[in-house]
């Protein structure tokens, strides 16, 4: 599994980063940094800037095309790529 730190550009919220048809299709999840942990995707640091953040839990296979719409979308201030 790959799980993308996505920091947030301030004042965006999570919800907005994937279609309904994008996370149906890949079978992708997006996740609050408290939603992670709660369901054990823990070990990953605080941002040390503080950032907002959210988790997208992808397939390896999927991981270019997930990429590929956080890239592009307005809500995304960067983010990072972990392979679990």
């Amino acid at each position: 599994m790959n799980l993308f730190e996505v920091f947030l550009v301030e004042g965006r919220d999570a919800s907005e980063l994937l279609s309904a048809d994008v996370l149906e299709t890949t079978g992708a999840q997006i996740f609050t940094p408290e939603e992670a942990a709660f369901v054990g995707l823990e070990g990953i640091p605080a941002d040390p800037e503080g950032r907002p953040r959210a988790f997208v839990a992808c397939k390896p296979s999927d991981q270019q095309f997930i990429a590929s719409r956080l890239e592009s979308h307005a809500a995304v201030g960067g983010f990072k790529l972990h392979e679990l």
